[in-house]
C-alpha cells in the first residue's frame, strides 16, 4: 500500500476521515455538502491533489462510488459485512482493521481533513483540517442526552486542541465557536456550504408519487432541535384558519425513533390526513419536491448554516424561517422571518404567505438575489487555499487571509456576480471608529475617513465577484478595538440592474418580524 503512495508524491495527499459516515440520510445535509465540497476541492486542484478516504464498512461503498481512480480508499472499521462484498477489488483498496498510531506519516498524507470534526486520525507532524458544523450541545443542549452531551464536549475539546485550523461553515459559527473556546482567531476560518445545484443534473426518476402542489415543505431529520412538535401545532391552527384553501404539510427525513410520536400527535391535533410523513427519499424525489412545493417552511431551533434554504431559494420557493444562529446570516431578508418558539408566529406566517401570491413573488425574487452569495466554487478555493498554506513547501495557490481574524475586523461574503454592485455600509450611532479600511481577500480597496461621529452612511462600488468583504478599523485607530467599536449595523449590496443582496445585519436579541 504504501508504494502506492509513494508514486504520487508530487501531488497533494489529502486524507480524508469519512468514518462516521452512515448509509442514508443519517448524517443530515452535512453528508451531501462534504461530498459536494471534496469534489470541487478536487477540480480546482485536478492533476495536483488526490484523496485518502479513510472508511468504514458502513459507508465504504458510497465512499467507492466517489473516489476517482487515482484515489485510495482504506476501510479501518469492518463490521461482519466485508467492505465492497459483491464488487470487483479495485486499484488503492484496502482493509486495514485498528491501524497503528502515526499510520498516516507512514502513508505520506500531507494533510489529515476531517469533516466531521473528531480528530481520531490525528498524528504529529501531519497538519490537521477539522470542521465544526454547530455547537448544539452548547446552545440547546436539553436537544441530546446527557451522554451525546458529553461525547460532543470531549471531541470538540480535544478538536481544538490539536487541530492545526479550524474550519465553520458560517461566519457567526466561527464567532460561536471562538467566544465558547477561546480559539486563537488565527486559528479558524470559515466557508459556506453552497450545495444547491447538486441534484440539477440528476437523472433519477421520482421514487414516490408527489402530492398535489401548493404543498409546505419540511426536509429535516426529527431530531428534537427541528422543532417538528411546535410545527405540527401550528399547522393545526393554520388549517382552523385557511380552511378549504389550506396546503398540506410534506415532510422528509431518515427514519428515526421519534416518528411514532410525532404521527400520534397529527393524529390527536385531526391533520394526520393532511401531513405526509415520507420519509427518507432519494434526491430524484427530493429534488421534485423542491420544484413543486409552494413553500419551505423551516422552524429549526438551531442550524450550522442550513442547506435547504439555499436550495429554495435555487428552485424559487418562499421561505419561512427563524432568524437565530445561521439562518438570519443565511436567509436574510429573503425570507418571511418567524419566531420559531411561538406557535402563533409560525401560523400566520403560514396563512399569510399560503394566501398572498405576491409576497411569495417577492420572496422568490429577494432569493435569487441573495444567492449570489454562495458560490460553490468560493468555497472549495477557500477550503485549498488552507490546504495548501499547511502543505509541505506551499504551491501555486495564494494562502488564505490573516486580516479578517484578527480582532476589530467584520468579514462577510459577497455576490459572485462578476457585475458592477455597490455596497453600502450603516454603521450604528454608537459607532466610535473615525476610519474603515476596506480589503477584498486582502486586497486593500480603499479607505473612508468620517468628517464626525454624526455621519453613518458609506457606499462604494466594486466588482467583487464572490470575494471576502473584509472591513477593519484604520490605521490610526486603537488596536483594541472590536467589531461594536467598527460599528457595522448593516452592509447592502446594490446591482446596477436593481437587484439588492443583504450582506450583512448586526443581530438583536429578538427575531425579526417579516
Amino acid at each position: 500500500m504504501r508504494q502506492a503512495l509513494i508514486a504520487e508524491t508530487q501531488r497533494l495527499a489529502v486524507a480524508v476521515d469519512l468514518v462516521p459516515l452512515l448509509p442514508g440520510g443519517e448524517n443530515g445535509g452535512l453528508k451531501p455538502a462534504i461530498f459536494s465540497l471534496l469534489r470541487a476541492v478536487r477540480a480546482a486542484k485536478r492533476d495536483e491533489l488526490f484523496y485518502i478516504f479513510l472508511t468504514s464498512a458502513a459507508a465504504h461503498a458510497e465512499v467507492r462510488a466517489f473516489a476517482e481512480q487515482k484515489d485510495v480508499l482504506i476501510c479501518v472499521v469492518q463490521s461482519p459485512a466485508a467492505p465492497g462484498a459483491g464488487m470487483s477489488p479495485r486499484a488503492g483498496e484496502f482493509i486495514w482493521d485498528a491501524p497503528p498510531a502515526g499510520f498516516l506519516r507512514a502513508l505520506r498524507a500531507d494533510i489529515l481533513y476531517c469533516p466531521f470534526g473528531a480528530v481520531t486520525f490525528h498524528s504529529p507532524g501531519v497538519p490537521t483540517v477539522a470542521l465544526i458544523a454547530d455547537l448544539l450541545h452548547r446552545d440547546y443542549p436539553t436537544s441530546l442526552t446527557l451522554r451525546e452531551h458529553a461525547e460532543r464536549e470531549k471531541y470538540i475539546q480535544e478538536t481544538v486542541r490539536l487541530a492545526t485550523r479550524l474550519q465553520c461553515i458560517s461566519r457567526s459559527g466561527l464567532e460561536r465557536l471562538a467566544a465558547c473556546y477561546e480559539v486563537a482567531p488565527t486559528k479558524v476560518f470559515w466557508t459556506y456550504l453552497p450545495v444547491h445545484r447538486r441534484m440539477d443534473e440528476l437523472q433519477t426518476p421520482h421514487e414516490h408519487v408527489l402530492p398535489p402542489p401548493p404543498f409546505f415543505f419540511y426536509p429535516a431529520n426529527l431530531w428534537p432541535h427541528k422543532n417538528h412538535e411546535l410545527l405540527l401545532r401550528s399547522y393545526a391552527q393554520y388549517r382552523k384558519c385557511a380552511c378549504q384553501d389550506a396546503w398540506d404539510l410534506v415532510l422528509t427525513f431518515h427514519e428515526h425513533r421519534r416518528e411514532g410520536a410525532l404521527r400520534s400527535l397529527a393524529q390527536a391535533l385531526g391533520i394526520a390526513p393532511h401531513v405526509s410523513f415520507a420519509g427518507f427519499v432519494a434526491n430524484g424525489t427530493l429534488r421534485g419536491l423542491f420544484q413543486t412545493a409552494g413553500a419551505l417552511v423551516f422552524p429549526s431551533l438551531h442550524e450550522g448554516f442550513g442547506i435547504p434554504l439555499l436550495e429554495a431559494m435555487h428552485y424559487g420557493v418562499p421561505i419561512i424561517t427563524g432568524t437565530d444562529f445561521a439562518l438570519g446570516e443565511v436567509a436574510g431578508d429573503a425570507c418571511y422571518a418567524v419566531n420559531v418558539r411561538d406557535e402563533t408566529s409560525v401560523a400566520t406566517a403560514l396563512l399569510k404567505v399560503s394566501k398572498d401570491s405576491q409576497l411569495r413573488n417577492d420572496l422568490i425574487k429577494r432569493g435569487r438575489e441573495r444567492l449570489q452569495l454562495f458560490d460553490l466554487q468560493v468555497a472549495a478555493k477557500t477550503l485549498l487555499a488552507v490546504f495548501d498554506s499547511l502543505a509541505p513547501g506551499g504551491s501555486k495557490f495564494p494562502r488564505p487571509s490573516r486580516r479578517w481574524s484578527v480582532s476589530g475586523v467584520l468579514t462577510v461574503a459577497t455576490p459572485a456576480s462578476p457585475r458592477r454592485w455597490q455596497i453600502e455600509l450603516l454603521l450604528s450611532p454608537t459607532a466610535c471608529a473615525r476610519e474603515i479600511a476596506v480589503y477584498l481577500d486582502d486586497v486593500f480597496f480603499g479607505s473612508w475617513a468620517r468628517e464626525s461621529l454624526e455621519e453613518t452612511v458609506f457606499s462604494f462600488y466594486c466588482k467583487p465577484r464572490g470575494r471576502l468583504l473584509q472591513l477593519q478599523p484604520g490605521w490610526n485607530e486603537p488596536s483594541e478595538g472590536s467589531k461594536d467599536s467598527l460599528g457595522i449595523a448593516r452592509i447592502m449590496a446594490r446591482s446596477d440592474g436593481g437587484e439588492r443582496v443583504l450582506l450583512y445585519e448586526k443581530a438583536t436579541n429578538q427575531s425579526r418580524a417579516s
